[in-house]
């Protein structure tokens, strides 16, 4: 009764942890199971509902065989080493992706985050992921790897993969923490990233990590992150300044990174704001469940998730589409707040390109009220959102505004619901039953 009990329970929530099924089974029987026991049953549990773990890793071959025949265009790199009996090898990597990602990339942020979290089953590993992000702001799945671990081996096998087959682009903006392996690989010529040029930012979250486990001045912490969420040189000087004033060691410690490498006024508008690897640790979160499955019961998941978020996203875009709205809702509400703002706008014109425009109410805390520079051809405002959000600030909508210029050029076709619908335009097929899967003939694949 027990066991059925925690198999129910598992079945229900793979994520679940040990302890809460001692809780339970004492609740519900009034017996206290040692978490040993408790850890066994949904090891068990796991395998009567996924398979076996050992057999897990034989399953997979063939389950790579099935993607690459239903799911045409995926992508699947695998490393094994061999054993010395013939025809079985060791799992060493696995990298996927599929097609439809690949084509949905093109239209998504010029931006990917990658970041790695621990799986939880029988054998241990890592699994990275990459994300990107779309014109309506949601997280969007790009690559997929299960590794040993964060090892600068591991991050070379996955950004060569990643750069290869999944974003070759010039001008990608790649978001990490500032792990040393992350940096060695991205580096490493032989992984492609410098050609054609590409730009590796830090998360600023793991830099205010940092700069506390380092300077031991928790307090300080917050004037670091202003500094590097500042849209503007003036603003981050004004919050360096700040960050001198209560301590120089502090600031010096900050100097050692280089500015362009974790600020927003100094990267060029390339991080389009993203000033964090929040989107790839959000998606971590929703793949949890699947981190304690078998190995092709995880690479599975990632199909049938993947492929249902496809299906909703499209349709939905679909709907907003034919409702006959241009822009997506976060989009929209970014430029509804800057025509209000606008409002209250003085400008001055100097030509159908240049003016100069006065805020008349009181600025936000960081910098002084000031007139800024607009130069629409350039793309430029003083104050740096247009640049940093590749969206037009209040400045240039007033701008505009006072010229009778539209404004919605300097909208970037990225948010353009039109282009949200091209990234989900191609739905995943469904894969047939396993009656009808090719039969693997290949070495024997075994756990390391």
């Amino acid at each position: 009764m027990i066991c059925e009990n925690i198999l129910s329970l598992v079945e229900g929530n793979v994520t679940i942890e040990v302890k809460t099924l001692v809780a339970h089974i004492r609740d519900m029987f009034n017996y206290t199971i040692s978490y040993k026991k408790a850890w066994i049953a949904k090891n068990k549990a796991i395998v009567r509902i996924y398979g076996d773990w050992e057999e897990s890793y034989q399953q997979l071959p063939q389950w790579l065989m099935v993607m690459k025949r239903w799911l045409p265009g995926t992508v699947v790199k695998m490393e094994t080493s061999p054993i010395a009996l013939d025809g079985q090898v060791f799992f060493e990597r696995l990298f996927w992706t599929f097609k439809q990602c690949i084509q949905g990339f093109a239209f998504c942020k010029p931006i990917v985050q990658v970041d790695g979290t621990w799986l939880y089953g029988k054998y241990k590993g890592t699994l990275l992921m990459a994300v990107a992000q779309d014109g309506n702001n949601h997280i969007f799945p790009v690559a997929f790897a299960i590794v040993e671990g964060k090892t600068k081996e591991a991050w070379n096998f996955f950004l060569k993969n990643l750069r290869k087959y999944v974003t070759p682009q010039e001008g990608i903006c790649v978001i990490s923490d500032r792990h040393a392996s992350i940096k060695s690989a991205y580096e490493n010529p032989l992984n492609g990233w410098n050609n054609p040029p590409t730009t590796h930012v830090y998360c600023i979250r793991h830099i205010g990590q940092n700069f506390v486990r380092e300077t031991k001045q928790k307090k300080l912490r917050p004037l670091v992150t202003n500094m590097g969420y500042a849209p503007s040189e003036p603003s981050f000087k004004y919050w360096r300044n700040e960050l001198r004033k209560e301590s120089v060691e502090a600031l010096n410690w900050v100097d050692k990174i280089p500015k362009e490498k974790w600020t927003q006024a100094y990267d060029g508008g390339r991080r389009w704001g993203h000033m964090t690897s929040n989107l790839v640790e959000a998606m971590n979160a929703v793949y949890k469940e699947i981190r304690s499955l078998p190995i092709t019961a995880l690479v599975k998941a990632t199909y049938s998730k993947t492929a249902a978020l496809f299906g909703t996203r499209g349709m939905d875009a679909m709907a907003v589409l034919a409702s006959g709205q241009v822009y997506s809702v976060p989009c929209q509400k970014r430029i509804t707040d800057a025509m209000t703002k606008a409002h209250s706008h003085v400008v001055t014109r100097h030509d159908r390109q240049r003016f100069a425009v006065e805020e008349t109410e009181d600025p936000h805390e960081g910098r002084p009220k000031d007139t800024f520079k607009v130069h629409l051809e350039e793309k430029w405002c003083d104050c740096g959102k247009f640049q940093a959000l590749h969206l037009p600030c209040s400045h240039v909508i007033a701008a505009c505004f006072h010229a009778h210029l539209d404004y919605q050029v300097y909208i970037d076709d990225v948010f353009k619901v039109a282009n949200v619908c091209r990234i989900y335009e191609h739905t995943f097929e469904v894969v047939q039953g396993q009656m009808y899967w090719p039969t693997y003939q290949g070495p024997k694949l075994f756990p390391r």
